[in-house]
């Protein structure tokens, strides 16, 4: 039997998933620090190419500008997770969730889309803030349309 605590942690790393889909949506990228640690760790090799990897929350607000933001072929975005598998101990947490990202083009790609299927494999930490993701995995497991809509290229 799970003790409140870590429902309450279980519960709290569910919410920072549903705030990273929100934020994204919004294309409110600047505030991903609420998501992510400063120096956190994305290896997106198998779902955008080898050697995709980002170092740190500025890199990852960057890509996300830059791939899905107002000047790039991108237009809206509808983020969902589901399948949370979440292990908490203590002050860290091993989580994979699977998520679903559509993706409508915008400007010469308007009118096309781009839908991702795949799975977050993440390491959480506690903070002072609240829980933040620290590593990511981004896996992709299927996808289905135009990925030059999420190239950052317009």
């Amino acid at each position: 039997m799970l003790d409140l605590q870590t429902l309450n942690d279980e519960r709290a790393i569910q919410h920072i998933y549903m705030l990273y889909c929100d934020l994204v949506d919004a294309k409110d990228f600047d505030r991903l620090g609420e998501v992510f640690t400063a120096d956190t760790h994305g290896d997106y090799s198998q779902a955008l190419g080898e050697g995709v990897v980002t170092e740190g929350l500025e890199a990852i607000i960057g890509a996300m500008h830059a791939n899905l933001g107002t000047h790039s072929a991108c237009g809206a975005t509808h983020h969902n997770v589901t399948n949370f598998r979440i292990a908490v101990e203590g002050d860290t947490a091993r989580a994979k969730v699977h998520y679903i990202a559509a993706h409508a083009g915008a400007g010469p790609l308007e009118g096309k889309s781009y839908v991702m299927w795949g799975e977050y494999a993440d390491l959480l930490v506690r903070t002072a803030s609240g829980w933040r993701v620290k590593d990511r995995i981004y896996a992709l497991s299927c996808r289905e349309g135009d990925p030059a809509i999420v190239s950052g290229a317009q």
